[in-house]
């Protein structure tokens, strides 16, 4: 048994003392940090990871080597000066077997004016408790098929049960589903407009497909596939999602490369238009979350310290406190955060399964999570709810909210989408297809290519935060203004801030006049047909270019006009700052900028360097008989005491 130093031992202090108790004491606030006292220097903290399992935990996790990555200068003997700070949540009760805490630590780099934060997850369990007994906290780590079926039908059963506000929104079938029949080897292909499936109850399976192809209906082998489908087959995910199927007493499910004809591009457009209801009609959706292919199965074989590659492992160990053992698992992040952290959540398609769903098993490694509107379960038998689950329901659809609260959330889903890749280009706006239907159904907002008019200033300020596009993957007919006109990271309200943390006054100097998309079929799965956005507001001629010394700014800082900033007479940040969208640089440096909006802080405000901060769009002309055409090429804020754009003139112009 490891023996914990005296900040560590404080930790599994506090856990034991609650593992003690007689109540359930759940905390409202279980993001509540208090500050915690630890080693105060990242040298104290190495010197003690040799002794102490919880600092060879902490050493594995934090985020000193992307420091040393960031600040080459720092050097191993400067480890001393490298201060720590340390919060920690309120240990939280799930019963009496197993207690949860969140350890966040910071690694200040004074020398640099910089500070990095890293997180731990601290889960504790009771030797003697039924809940120890499970193979998951036993010596094996690793909980066997059997038992993890008995959990996932645990969850299942209790969610069913008494959780209304997760059961399938629609009654709505998917054209075809995979029926299992009393053998779960003997399996078809139904067509649900043919064979009466009233009140069916099916399965969803996200998946990633890899590299390499799954198995697929097709034209030539649908006919045999209404028959049967040869199991032996099938992929490894594939069986796994079939087999939890089955054992959760479902004998439907749907799997988008047997139940879409992957050849047909009418059948496939037809079906990729109802992913919503496929989605939100599913009584629960099997999420294969770390296997990269159709071929790795749903549970990923693992071993158990995985942090050296990927972070995504744990470090069980046994500490003994007051005499009595307890036994530890240690994640690396906020466990409920893992997901976000899986191979699936990297790809787009992904996405909208996870949001439209109702109910999701994440199938992941080290351990498998469940995820409801009400409830996420863990397979270490910890379960967060209530407060401490709701700032983690992002990726659910909610059943009530503002529509400030939707446009909030369409925001957080376009960020994580804009970062999923696609291995093919066009599905960018497909795979889209079901949320922008639901969303639309929900708020009532008219749809524009990933963004919505009534929140389209909003969507038109976003700005490229990753790698400039790669050139080889456009999408020729998304206009410029859209987010989706580039492949890669996008951030929207980047410059959207409270000025020196002060009231402030918002101004908006566009206006909308005329704004459109058309389409040759169905939105979003057939081709662009036409798209209008015509705008009216302050335009002007300025000439920027980005400074080679400002290029590791992220957005880089630009000079204006015939300014020659430097570094000695003018320290960053410099007034303004701006980001090309499909380029890190351009040769021309004369654009015509839209005023978009600005703001300025309350009159009682203290005064900051600058009063005013005005964001503009950078723009092109494009030759057209229609008069005043301009395609977007960037995006800029400028700070100032006096209006920048005091001299600009009011123009109608169209945006393509």
């Amino acid at each position: 048994m490891a023996k914990p130093c005296r900040h560590c031992a404080t930790i599994f202090f506090i856990q034991s003392d609650l593992l003690a108790e007689d109540n359930d004491p759940y905390p409202d606030h279980v993001d509540d940090y208090s500050p915690v006292r630890h080693h105060s220097t990242v040298q104290d903290l190495i010197n003690s990871a040799n002794t102490c399992g919880l600092c060879g935990a902490i050493e594995k996790s934090w985020s000193l080597p992307r420091l040393l990555a960031k600040f080459p200068d720092i050097k191993d003997e400067d480890f001393g000066s490298l201060e720590l700070t340390w919060k920690l949540t309120d240990a939280s009760s799930c019963g009496r077997d197993v207690v949860c805490n969140f350890l966040s630590g910071d690694i200040i780099v004074t020398s640099h004016a910089y500070s990095d934060t890293f997180k731990l997850t601290i889960m504790t369990c009771r030797l003697e408790s039924q809940t120890n007994q499970a193979a998951l906290w036993s010596s094996s780590h690793k909980s066997p098929a059997n038992e993890r079926n008995q959990i996932i039908k645990s969850w299942y059963a209790d969610c069913v049960s008494h959780h209304p506000e997760c059961a399938p929104s629609t009654s709505e079938l998917p054209r075809r589903l995979v029926k299992i029949g009393s053998e779960k080897s003997e399996l078809r292909l139904i067509d649900t407009t043919e064979e009466t499936t009233k009140n069916t109850s099916y399965a969803t399976l996200s998946y990633s497909w890899g590299l390499s192809r799954p198995f697929t209906t097709t034209q030539s082998n649908i006919s045999s596939f209404l028959e049967r489908i040869p199991a032996e087959s099938l992929p490894r995910t594939f069986h796994d999602a079939i087999e939890t199927t089955w054992e959760l007493g479902l004998r439907y499910i749907w799997i988008d490369s047997l139940c879409i004809i992957q050849d047909d591009l009418d059948d496939w457009r037809r079906e990729a238009s109802r992913m919503k209801d496929v989605y939100a009609g599913s009584s629960v959706t099997i999420s294969a979350s770390d296997a990269k292919d159709s071929t790795q199965g749903c549970f990923v074989d693992y071993g158990l310290d995985l942090w050296e590659n990927d972070g995504k492992g744990v470090v069980p160990m046994t500490v003994t406190i007051r005499g009595k053992p307890i036994e530890i698992r240690v994640h690396q992040g906020d466990i409920r955060r893992r997901t976000l952290d899986s191979n699936l959540s990297t790809r787009g398609w992904t996405l909208q399964e996870q949001i439209l769903s109702h109910r999701v098993i994440h199938c992941m490694r080290p351990e498998i999570h469940w995820n409801c509107h009400r409830k996420y379960h863990t397979e270490s038998q910890f379960t967060f709810d209530g407060a401490r689950f709701k700032p983690f329901m992002s990726k659910f659809l909610p059943s009530h909210a503002t529509a400030a609260e939707m446009q909030q959330l369409w925001i957080e889903w376009m960020t994580d989408y804009s970062n999923r890749d696609l291995t093919v280009t066009r599905d960018r706006l497909g795979a889209l297809a079901g949320m922008v239907q639901y969303f639309g159904e929900t708020t009532g907002f008219k749809h524009l290519l990933a963004c919505w008019q009534e929140t389209l200033i909003d969507d038109l300020l976003w700005i490229r935060c990753g790698a400039v596009a790669d050139p080889s993957v456009p999408l020729p007919q998304v206009p410029s203004w859209s987010w989706l006109t580039r492949t890669g990271g996008v951030s929207f309200k980047f410059w959207f801030r409270v000025m020196g943390g002060c009231k402030y006054f918002l101004h908006e100097h566009v206006k909308i006049v005329e704004s459109s998309v058309g389409w040759t079929g169905e939105p979003m799965i057939s081709d662009i047909a036409s798209t209008n956005l015509v705008v009216e507001g302050p335009v002007m001629q300025m000439r920027l270019r980005i400074d080679p010394r400002a290029q590791v700014f992220n957005p880089p800082y630009m000079n204006v006009g015939d300014e020659v900033q430097d570094f000695h007479n003018h320290p960053i940040p410099w007034r303004c700052a701006g980001q090309f969208d499909i380029e890190q640089d351009r040769e021309d440096d004369l654009f015509t900028c839209l005023l978009v909006r600005s703001v300025t802080p309350d009159h009682d405000a203290p005064l900051n360097r600058y009063r005013l901060q005005e964001t503009f769009l950078l723009l092109l002309p494009v030759p057209s008989p229609e008069g005043l055409v301009y395609r977007r090429v960037g995006i800029a804020m400028i700070r100032g005491n006096e209006p920048e754009f005091r001299c600009a003139e009011i123009k109608r112009i169209r945006l393509v």
